[in-house]
């Protein structure tokens, strides 16, 4: 009963906030933008890998949003539209960086020779789920570096939370057996 009050009172304090926003209020735009921004940071960090890039990206969803905040059809969707508009971003900004940025073959093998002499184990993982697809990535960094429950990540990808699940597992399953491939490919070194 709590939990469902709790939730009902925070959706209701949202929607005010929300509405407040649509009339121009920038002070509830801005408590609006506190919420978010670490799940914003989390969806443009899947796309960009950099998380400098990833704060710009969500800072400037947040200019967008608000000069934008009329355009919003429905106040429920609040997180799915930031959401997409972050995606948006960050989508380009990545564009924009690899156009910038043309590694030459050299290099390639430089940072292959890197990747493949490092053994911690925590930036073995960072590298599997840096190669995974952006929307399973997505949703590995919002569960588990952001600590978003499966609701909060249903709300702000707009899929069910069926789909958050499934996808965790798949992602999961995906990193045990990059893991277990690694495993055997330094086994036979």
């Amino acid at each position: 009963m709590q939990t469902y009050m709790c939730r009902d009172v925070k959706e209701k304090t949202e929607t005010t906030l929300i509405r407040a926003a649509l009339k121009g209020d920038a002070d509830s735009f801005g408590r609006l933008c506190e919420r978010y921004y670490p799940a914003l940071v989390a969806i443009a960090y899947s796309r960009l890998g950099d998380r400098d890039l990833a704060q710009d990206a969500a800072q400037e969803t947040f200019f967008v949003a608000f000069r934008n905040i009329s355009k919003l059809n429905s106040h429920e969707h609040f997180s799915r539209w930031v959401a997409r508009i972050c995606r948006n971003i960050a989508s380009d900004m990545a564009k924009a960086r690899s156009r910038e940025k043309a590694l030459s073959i050299e290099d390639c093998r430089s940072l292959s020779k890197k990747d493949s002499s490092e053994h911690d184990d925590v930036e073995i993982v960072r590298s599997i789920i840096s190669e995974l697809p952006v929307k399973t990535k997505e949703v590995i960094l919002l569960r588990y570096y952001n600590q978003m429950s499966y609701e909060q990540i249903s709300d702000v990808m707009g899929i069910s939370q069926e789909a958050v699940n499934g996808r965790l597992r798949r992602a999961k399953r995906i990193v045990a057996r990059q893991l277990r491939r690694r495993a055997s490919v330094e086994v036979e070194l």
